[in-house]
């Protein structure tokens, strides 16, 4: 069991009917000690009527890493839940899953794909598995490693902000190809040596797993380039002038291309529109005024470039769930 002390932990739920004849071991039996992992901290053997899971975790107040091995006899469907909101990157190494999120419907984990997803606490999720043998790994973060990643990756701050208010519907972010680097990167956090100091370790790895798929999100030609650096220019001028008014057109005619291009390139780069940029750095300021500051809800508005109160309290209300003078509210107390 994980206590609030580390970030949460997916379990399986199996059908009512079967729970007579499930058998929970924190051994693993001989036959599967070829899946044993020395740095495990909590293993859980589990036995019931359509198969068998393993389930291996090392705990980290920053992350959870959990190896997760099925093998399946005949089709189950089973419960996947969270007692808390969980932010985490899901890895298939062997098998597909067909599987429904609560509030995002279906959709398939494929082999050899990696995604973030957000679960929901106590939601109602599936996953149908057909016999066969899968082989997963779930990586679960706390609030405070996520932050890290925020500022170079908006497209990390919409999920993070569906952990933070507790949303009760599903997010995630695209689904991508794993390749060499990714899978060498997760052998060698499954191979650790046990003479290194394991946490400072995995750590590491999970930086680069991240910076890796982060990558990837992004298209090849954009990674480089003289049309990278212009809108990396153009992220960095919006940084410091987020709170004056900005026209898309202006920034466009700043990076030398035509709005169109422009638009859809700088959401490629950095999964967010132009305008959700200037919206996050503007929501994100006045969500730190109105926690450490005095100012009043209408010099909030106009020092983050908003027009005025009401529209700004609109805008906050949309993203955070609750109006600007209730955040403040929670906050201080």
């Amino acid at each position: 069991m994980t206590s609030s002390l580390y970030p949460p932990a997916l379990h399986f739920g199996i059908p009512e009917k079967m729970q007579p004849h499930v058998r929970v071991s924190a051994s693993l039996p001989d036959r599967y000690q070829q899946y044993r992992i020395a740095q495990s901290t909590d293993t859980t053997y589990v036995e019931a009527p359509f198969g068998s899971y393993i389930t291996q975790e090392i705990r980290d107040p920053n992350w959870i890493i959990s190896w997760q091995q099925c093998f399946v006899k005949e089709k189950i469907r089973l419960r996947p839940s969270v007692s808390q909101p969980m932010l985490a990157m899901y890895c298939i190494l062997q098998g597909n899953i067909s599987c429904r999120l609560q509030g995002k419907g279906k959709l398939m984990m494929i082999e050899k794909e990696f995604g973030i997803y957000y679960i929901p606490s106590h939601s109602q999720n599936i996953a149908d598995l057909r016999p066969g043998y899968y082989e997963m790994i779930c990586i679960s973060f706390s609030p405070a490693f996520v932050r890290k990643f925020i500022t170079h990756h908006p497209s990390f701050e919409e999920i993070y902000q569906q952990q933070q208010r507790q949303a009760r519907r599903a997010a995630l972010l695209p689904a991508i190809r794993m390749d060499v680097s990714d899978l060498k990167v997760l052998h060698e956090m499954r191979h650790a040596s046990e003479d290194q100091e394991l946490a400072p370790y995995l750590e590491s790895r999970l930086n680069d797993l991240l910076s890796l798929y982060f990558s990837a999100l992004t298209p090849k030609y954009l990674q480089n380039g003289d049309q990278a650096q212009k809108l990396r220019q153009i992220c960095i001028y919006i940084q410091n002038h987020y709170h004056q008014p900005l026209s898309i057109a202006e920034l466009s005619k700043q990076a030398g291309m035509h709005i169109n291009t422009f638009e859809r390139a700088f959401k490629e780069l950095l999964s967010v529109s132009p305008r959700g940029y200037i919206e996050h750095l503007r929501l994100k300021k006045a969500a730190s005024l109105l926690s450490q500051t005095t100012l009043s809800i209408k010099e909030i508005s106009y020092s983050t470039g908003y027009r005025g109160a009401n529209y700004f309290t609109a805008v906050f209300r949309k993203r955070y769930r609750c109006s600007p003078r209730e955040y403040r509210k929670n906050r201080l107390t």
